[in-house]
């Protein structure tokens, strides 16, 4: 489909600024191309010094092996075994001191990994905690395992917390503070930061909703400060999970995370695993603890292509049907439309096409489950990826797995394989071999299709399923199981498909946590996003998730640039009309020309320039700096009702010595440049936008030193 000789709705708008927006094209590729993808940190003042390092590797040492700490009295964490589990209704404080105890060390490129032992002398039960910690960050991981080595059923395991540890806010007068961002349930509350004191003999408890990690009710990534120092908690469990903080009247607060419901025997030969835990501990500014630990999660957790973070895609055309207009153009889930979305896509400049929710036989919801093209595509999806990799561009095809429509082909062909049998209901990770047969479907569609980004949804709470196929003695166990299998499935794909990557999905952003974190990115981190008009919520849910977590984007719908500024982050996911002659090719163009050159600044440092909030009469700001090569940006946002036509903000990471090439560009991708002070940008810089609902996009570089 040409688009090249028809006019622009907005062209009575913007005639005067297209030959701005083809300079801004070229301008913005050729700048993009400067400089690429960190591969690792940096060593400044952001990372922590070796001393800090040191008393994180001391504390984890003795706390996982009953020694002593140097540094006890340097560290947030008093020095106890850090997990805790009761074992035929004796707790295990009481119960580890006399069984057998064993450990095994060996160096990483990045760190030391230690396995330590226990084993019960009277059932043969082992418990193993394998742990971690870096050479370059104070951050300490582990993960637990429980083994019946013994003949017989064990006694009941139960109340297993993965983390149980004891921190060291001992002044009982002083107030401390969790900072937790809200969970995602399709609403403005969606990722919403706020924060809750903690008084002395007061307890804080969270947990999500219905067995997705970050459905609702609470996000597993959280901050707990005290006098100037703190701890980040990250947790890694895609299911049930709860975590409270419970505060002593004389001042010490005790910190537990684990599934929340764990009652239950292992047979001879039986084996599970905890959520896995990361630490890290802070001290001095809570902004820079942020930094360093989205560091660690960039560098060491988040999904990799050739030594380097995931490049994010840059899509144009809209995914799903249903989202053209909000009309339904059944013309759009055939070969010919697909086709012509690619050729829209590459037009543009984007970096690969997304086919959602619109491919398979009998159509969303009902289908699901029935993983075949239906008749519109009469040679399957393969013509579209051919036509895709021909362009240079990535493919990427939406399932939603473990969902079983009625009348389905699994639930007609295989109701065996899931809990709701013919009926439709979730489907059974939890059974290896059903896990087996779903894996191999899912491989065989990725390599006929040439799909490069495996999009997995996951639009249904599976608690109910879990807990109601557990029997009094085994609560929990479906739960481990099915998760469990939840990650052999996606590493298994991974391993057969080199170069796959994986979009993890659950009705936007309820499935975020750090084991998804370790093996996926999320394209579109909530469903808040699936409608129009949205850019306040867009841009607050970015300040929020970029505390802890460094790819993730969310859809943006029209191409103007206070819309594009408000929705792209490192990658960029346009909901455009490609079927409308009338779209604003010109302007999509310099839409994504500029977001695809921002693209490097999202993978630096974070800095919140003005506190998140949804007033539509506040300034929203923010900024990203690659301390490795002096480089950054800033996002401003004057909202629509906000009266106040200029806003201050001090920039960080900035050397005050240097000086710094800055240019400005406004909504209609205009451009001024000056050369700055780096003193002056990190003391005062004032932000000017005279209209109401506009944005300014700020970016500078490091100039050499005379």
């Amino acid at each position: 489909m040409d688009h090249s000789n028809h006019p622009s709705v907005f062209l009575s708008v913007y005639l005067s600024i297209l030959i701005v927006a083809a300079y801004a094209v070229a301008g913005y590729a050729q700048v993009g191309e400067e400089f690429g993808l960190p591969a690792d940190a940096p060593q400044d003042a952001i990372m922590a010094g070796s001393d800090e390092v040191k008393i994180v590797e001391d504390w984890s040492v003795a706390a996982f092996t009953g020694g002593s700490a140097d540094n006890s009295d340097k560290s947030f964490l008093a020095v106890t075994v850090p997990f805790s589990f009761r074992y035929g209704g004796i707790e295990s404080a009481q119960l580890l001191k006399g069984w057998k105890q064993t450990e095994q060390t060996a160096k990483q490129a990045d760190g030391v990994q230690r396995s330590i032992i226990w084993i019960d002398p009277v059932t043969n039960l082992a418990v193993t905690a394998v742990v971690t910690t870096f050479n370059r960050y104070p951050a300490v991981e582990w993960l637990l395992y429980f083994e019946n080595q013994g003949q017989q059923d064990t006694p009941i395991l139960e109340n297993i917390q993965a983390l149980d540890v004891m921190l060291q806010t001992n002044e009982a007068q002083q107030t401390a503070i969790l900072y937790r961002l809200t969970g995602d349930n399709c609403s403005e509350q969606t990722f919403l930061p706020y924060e809750t004191p903690l008084e002395a003999g007061q307890e804080i408890s969270m947990a999500p909703v219905g067995g997705r990690p970050s459905n609702t009710g609470a996000v597993p990534f959280f901050n707990f400060e005290y006098a100037g120092q703190g701890i980040i908690t990250a947790i890694g469990w895609s299911g049930q999970w709860a975590a409270s903080l419970q505060r002593a009247t004389d001042g010490p607060t005790r910190l537990r995370a684990g599934m929340e419901l764990t009652h239950l025997v292992l047979h001879p030969g039986e084996k599970i695993r905890s959520p896995r835990i990361l630490l890290m501990p802070w001290k001095g500014d809570r902004t820079t603890g942020h930094q360093r630990f989205r560091r660690l999660m960039m560098f060491h957790y988040a999904p990799k292509q050739d030594g380097r973070p995931l490049r994010l895609p840059t899509v144009a055309a809209q995914c799903f049907d249903r989202y053209i207009g909000h009309n339904q153009r059944p013309e759009f889930a055939t070969e010919a439309a697909q086709l012509a979305a690619v050729k829209f896509t590459h037009e543009l400049g984007g970096t690969a096409h997304w086919i959602d929710a619109l491919w398979f036989k009998d159509g969303f919801p009902s289908g699901v489950g029935t993983w075949e093209c239906k008749p519109e595509f009469p040679r399957g999806l393969k013509p579209i990826s051919d036509a895709c990799h021909a362009q240079g561009m990535k493919f990427v095809v939406w399932f939603e797995p473990e969902r079983v429509g009625k009348g389905s082909r699994i639930a007609r062909e295989f109701p065996e394989l899931v809990f709701g049998g013919s009926n439709g209901g979730l489907f059974k990770l939890n059974d290896p071999d059903a896990r087996r047969w779903l894996t191999d479907l899912l491989s065989q569609r990725i390599s006929e299709f040439g799909i490069d980004i495996y999009r997995n949804d996951f639009n249904m709470d599976p608690l109910d399923f879990w807990r109601g196929n557990d029997t009094p003695d085994r609560q929990g166990m479906t739960e481990i199981r099915y998760v469990e299998g939840h990650y052999a499935m996606w590493d298994e794909l991974l391993a057969r498909h080199p170069g796959l990557w994986i979009d993890n999905c659950a009705s936007g952003g309820r499935r975020i946590d750090l084991e998804t974190c370790k093996r996926a990115v999320f394209l579109c981190r909530s469903d808040t996003a699936c409608w129009p008009d949205h850019e306040i919520l867009n841009h607050v849910q970015t300040q929020a998730l970029s505390l802890y977590i460094p790819l993730f984007t969310t859809f943006t719908w029209t191409p103007v640039a206070y819309d594009v500024r408000s929705s792209s982050t490192a990658g960029t996911i346009g909901q455009f009309d490609c079927l409308d002659p009338q779209f604003p090719m010109d302007q999509g163009k310099a839409a994504l020309a500029e977001a695809k050159a921002n693209q490097p600044y999202w993978y630096g440092d974070y800095y919140p320039l003005s506190a998140p909030t949804l007033a539509a009469d506040q300034w929203a700001a923010f900024q990203f700096h690659r301390a490795d090569c002096g480089r950054g940006m800033v996002l401003a946002f004057r909202r629509q009702e906000c009266p106040q036509p200029e806003y201050t903000v001090k920039l960080g990471g900035l050397d005050p010595a240097s000086n710094y090439q800055v240019e400005f560009v406004d909504d209609n991708w205009q451009r001024t440049e000056k050369t700055i002070p780096g003193r002056e940008l990190a003391e005062k810089l004032v932000i000017q936008l005279p209209k109401e609902k506009s944005s300014l996009l700020i970016r500078y570089q490091q100039l050499p030193a005379k």
